[in-house]
């Protein structure tokens, strides 16, 4: 089906000689055709972090009250919001099940990938240990890509959703394999399968020309990963020991007092008010170079590099997201927050002022598992367990390295007087930290854990739409998503539904 079949070009058209076995120097080539036969081969396989690193879903973009749907500012350039983005940020399911979506099959392409390790790395050459840890990686990508995949096209994983359709489970690289989706519970058994294989790991996160080699799974990166997943299923436990294994191995953060500043490339923007004027923006200086994946290597928190990709460089903070910063202290604002960014994008006549998120460039924002996360899983776990005022002081540790220096330590520091209390600071430093990438997990996990004092329902007011335009001459409605809707498992594309002759289960809404 077309699932796999597609994913061909990906895989089987090996580059595996054009790559650098330490850091991709240069674009790979797509000239050779190479059955793997040794160890190396594999390793440079793995090495094109190209192939692993970029996470283009939509899904995680729009569809979070992270993402700001705003009248005002579709008034004011309404190419800014297409349809098919509206159909993201509402949660409509029908009509874009038949949009051809790069997520599903990427994630994919990734896990074929590993299957391909696990067939072949016993019979190629070349020292065992070195297999056992080529293993061991090919776990850790497939339960990773798996993992992914579940919490956007799955129900959450909860008792009452275990007999509910997961996804196929692939172990192969033979396209006769069944496509038939498995229960939510088998889905998740595998993911822990695997999980365990790749907690074998035992590489270091070691430096390579002076940057952390993130772009490969490690020791670290899997046990991060562990964190972040046992914290996914309520079993905080787990999640806090995880994630304190992991910042025992390695805890570095940026302070972004001295290790963060503007760009020094000025950036001018003509706007119409009514007259010409200039203004200009404010970029971090991770925005200057769009192809140059240094920066990226060289952040220092990553575990593994993972990034979100947006290819229409805007992320529109919601204002709910905006006002969770405070504007006077928090550097992650003042770097982050780039004031005047729909100027950039279009807003210019008539002028309307909104500002955009900015990481790296304008498309990227790790998401893969890091320092900062681990922190705040831990502080998240110790709250709820009962210390929450450890919780507190966790979550001031990172704090103390975003929060200006100069800021009084009323301003830099958080409080709290209850666990309640204590909750609620943790969600909204989350939000604050990893905006648009985590998100739509901690609404899922928070909608269905113990505690319905953070539950999340999320609403909307903007334009109706239809299929092919954005009704803007019309009175605004709103859009909701409810705690349980069924609307949390984004829908296949139907492109890979036909190509299966049914086979491969379309979500029921």
């Amino acid at each position: 089906m077309k699932l796999y079949k597609l994913l061909i070009i990906a895989v089987l058209v090996l580059n595996i000689f054009t790559g650098c076995n330490d850091f991709l120097d240069e674009a790979p080539s797509k000239t050779s055709s190479v059955v793997p036969s040794t160890v190396e081969h594999l390793e440079y396989l793995l090495n094109n972090y190209t192939q692993f690193a970029q996470e283009g879903a939509n899904e995680l973009i729009y569809g979070t009250d992270d993402y700001g749907v705003l009248t005002e500012l579709y008034d004011a350039a309404s190419n800014l919001y297409p349809v098919y983005a509206l159909q993201y940020a509402t949660w409509e399911r029908e009509n874009l099940a038949n949009y051809d979506r790069p997520y599903w099959p990427t994630e994919w392409g990734k896990i074929f990938t590993a299957n391909l390790i696990l067939s072949i790395v016993s019979d190629v050459s070349g020292n065992e240990d070195q297999k056992q840890e080529l293993k061991a990686e090919a776990h850790f990508i497939r339960a990773y890509s798996y993992f992914k995949l579940a919490n956007i096209y799955c129900l959450p994983y909860t008792e009452a959703n275990k007999g509910e359709l997961g996804l196929p489970i692939k172990e192969t690289t033979n396209f006769e394999e069944s496509v038939a989706r498995a229960s939510l519970e088998d889905t998740y058994n595998f993911i822990a399968a695997d999980l365990e294989q790749a907690l074998t790991l035992s590489r270091s996160l070691k430096e390579v020309n002076d940057k952390n080699r993130s772009w490969r799974a490690s020791e670290v990166a899997v046990r991060a990963f562990a964190a972040r997943y046992y914290l996914s299923l309520h079993d905080y436990e787990r999640a806090q020991d995880y994630a304190e294994e992991a910042l025992g191995i390695y805890s570095q953060l940026r302070n972004y007092n001295t290790d963060m500043h503007y760009s020094d490339i000025v950036s001018e923007v003509t706007i119409f008010n009514p007259d010409p004027t200039t203004v200009s923006l404010d970029y971090p200086y991770t925005h200057d170079s769009q192809i140059d994946p240094t920066d990226m290597m060289e952040w220092g928190e990553s575990y593994y590099l993972r990034y979100l990709y947006h290819g229409s460089w805007y992320y529109i903070p919601s204002r709910e997201l905006l006002d969770l910063y405070d504007q006077d202290y928090d550097l992650r604002y003042k770097y982050h927050i780039v004031e005047g960014y729909s100027y950039d994008r279009g807003a210019t006549n008539p002028p309307y002022d909104y500002p955009g998120y900015v990481f790296f460039f304008k498309d990227k924002i790790l998401s893969g598992p890091s320092v900062p996360e681990m922190i705040l899983i831990k502080a998240e776990c110790q709250i709820r367990q009962g210390s929450w005022q450890e919780g507190i002081e966790t979550i001031n540790e990172l704090r103390e390295v975003r929060m200006d220096a100069s800021a009084p330590a009323s301003a830099k520091y958080l409080s709290a007087a209850s666990p309640e209390e204590a909750l609620v600071k943790l969600t909204e430093e989350r939000r604050r930290e990893m905006p648009f990438t985590m998100r739509w997990y901690d609404v899922r996990r928070y909608n269905n854990n113990a505690d319905p004092a953070d539950d999340v329902v999320m609403t909307r007011t903007f334009y109706p739409y239809n299929a092919n335009a954005i009704l803007g001459g019309e009175a605004p409605i709103i859009y909701t998503l409810e705690k349980n809707s069924r609307k949390f498992a984004c829908p296949i594309p139907n492109t890979d539904i036909i190509a299966s002759q049914g086979v491969l289960k379309q979500n029921e809404y």
